[in-house]
């Protein structure tokens, strides 16, 4: 891995450290509030920007495909053998849809014709959203009936990007920055790569690597429209994850309950990464269960992970800069690791490793 980052956000603790490079080529050094694609990990933003939306009745987690994409994307969709009148909202937010993942290929080696073997001919292509639809439904089948499977689809949320945009009027990014209340969560470094304006003060770069391709030198176009597609920082992420936990985002508590209401019964597709577990995923939210606690958060490809433990008020954010890792490797093991440190005693060596950079260790829940 080219660099890691790691941004820990707890009472008495808001600090980011970080090792390596931000370019390979150059071998700058990896600085803390260094921007990069967060990748998947716009997902939760996507959503809680659509829950706000329903909230305000401007959309229902029953409305369907039909009935909010009506023309051009309905019919690539009934084209494909997809009951565009039968796949709500609701399934598009919990990957239950069985709209094949356009980018299949980056999970499933076997795929030799994908859409990332695509991307590698031509790094610079300006892709659409509807051209990546399009590959969806050119290039698999549906993964079954809508809510009968589980099956983790970029494609699904990508036609949630496209109602934000056609229910605000907005692009993407400006709807979901509206929508989720950057400026109320104090988030000044996260925007929709190449859509919506830069920050006037803009972090360096931390390039990430597919590979031994830098992911700087592929078009933002190849993740931006909801599947991906925001540009942010560590604290950014971390101060968006532990905000939407904590129901800052919403204005009725039971919204944050219908975002982490997990999959009940429902099985994994077949062909479909089995890295996921369909009883941990809820709304483009994701459980997992981290030293004895509760943690909701997600992943982004290129090697960001962003979590948080309501419970105990711990947030922690990674990033290791690169897709492919060795099956060994563990984001979650690092994420504990680090809740561990955070949550030391004050008394406790280990603590000295935050307390030395700010603040005190938490030797008790807050």
């Amino acid at each position: 891995m080219p660099g890691r980052l790691l941004h820990v956000l707890a009472p008495d603790v808001d600090v980011e450290v970080t090792a390596g490079v931000a370019d390979r080529t150059t071998g700058d050094p990896l600085v803390p509030g260094s921007r990069f694609r967060i990748a998947s990990v716009t997902k939760p933003f996507v959503s809680a920007a659509a829950l706000r939306l329903v909230e305000d009745g401007r959309l229902s987690l029953d409305d369907t495909v039909a009935m909010l994409l009506p023309g051009e994307y309905d019919e690539l969709l009934r084209s494909g053998g997809y009951d565009t009148g039968a796949i709500t909202l609701r399934h598009r937010l919990t990957h239950t849809s069985g709209i094949y993942d356009f980018a299949a290929d980056a999970y499933d080696p076997s795929i030799t014709d994908g859409f990332t073997s695509q991307v590698y001919l031509d790094p610079m292509r300006r892709w659409t959203r509807f051209e990546q639809v399009g590959f969806a439904v050119s290039h698999g089948a549906p993964y079954g009936p809508p809510g009968a499977r589980f099956g983790y689809s970029d494609t699904g949320a990508c036609l949630v990007g496209e109602v934000l945009e056609r229910v605000t009027g907005l692009t993407m990014g400006a709807a979901v920055r509206e929508l989720v209340g950057y400026e109320r969560l104090g988030l000044g470094h996260t925007w929709q790569e190449s859509i919506e304006p830069e920050p006037a003060e803009l972090p360096p770069l931390s390039h990430q690597y597919e590979g031994e391709h830098d992911v700087a030198e592929m078009d933002a176009s190849v993740d931006p429209y909801g599947g991906g597609g925001l540009m942010s920082t560590c604290g950014d992420l971390a101060r968006f994850i532990r905000g939407l936990l904590r129901g800052v985002v919403f204005r009725e508590p039971a919204t944050l309950g219908t975002m982490t209401s997990t999959l009940v019964d429902v099985p994994l597709a077949a062909g479909v990464s089995d890295e996921d577990d369909p009883s941990s995923a809820a709304m483009f939210l994701f459980r997992a269960e981290i030293c004895g606690e509760t943690w909701w958060g997600h992943d982004g490809y290129w090697g960001t992970t962003a979590y948080t433990c309501p419970a105990r008020d711990v947030t922690i954010v990674a990033g290791h800069q690169c897709s492919g890792m060795p099956d060994d490797f563990s984001r979650m093991s690092i994420l504990g690791e680090a809740f561990e440190l955070v949550t030391a005693g004050r008394d406790d060596p280990r603590a000295a490793r935050f307390t030395d950079l700010q603040g005190p260790g938490l030797d008790s829940a807050p």
